[in-house]
């Protein structure tokens, strides 16, 4: 039987305050119980999240969207109307609940993960802006890097020879 971490929570979606023109929306699910126990094993689970057990947050992206729990909230983002945020937020607390009930095969992941600081990447990529990865500049392809838009194999230079101690500095970043 599913052990249940999150049963209810209010939804709330929101425009962005910095663009409140465009009609993408973010959901906010309040949850009533604190949450913050199941942020390991999700650490443990998902693939390149950001995980900060001290402020208790892990952010992870997936479909293009950004989800981010809190102890006592779910946020999404790249939401088109209410609708579709019910949907993704009730699929993002189905698969939070499925990993809370399969606790005890995983083994909980404490290490901290931040996304790294562009210069740090920037320094590593080859820096000739030859767009063979389809963004205009390598400082842009970095910044697409750390959102999780762009992965290494999409900068055909770093798979040239010569290029291994550049990839291997990359992937040390969480790339």
């Amino acid at each position: 039987m599913l052990e249940v971490l999150i049963e209810g929570y209010q939804l709330e979606l929101s425009a962005p305050e910095c663009m409140p023109e465009v009609p993408v929306w973010s959901a906010s699910a309040h949850i009533q119980n604190d949450v913050s126990e199941v942020m390991p094993y999700l650490n443990a689970v998902l693939d390149r999240a950001l995980y900060d057990s001290d402020n208790q947050y892990i952010i992870w992206k997936e479909g293009g969207r950004k989800y981010a729990l809190r102890p006592h909230e779910l946020a999404v983002s790249s939401i088109l109307d209410r609708e579709q945020a019910c949907d993704l937020v009730e699929s993002a607390v189905a698969a939070i609940n499925q990993i809370w009930s399969k606790r005890d095969e995983i083994a909980p992941d404490y290490s901290k993960r931040t996304p790294p600081k562009l210069l740090d990447i920037l320094k590593h990529l080859p820096r000739t802006n030859c767009r063979e990865c389809g963004v205009p500049s390598c400082m842009a392809f970095a910044a697409e890097l750390i959102e999780g838009n762009r992965r290494l194999e999409d900068c055909p230079p770093l798979s040239e020879e010569g290029s291994t101690d550049a990839l291997r500095h990359l992937e040390g970043l969480g790339l």
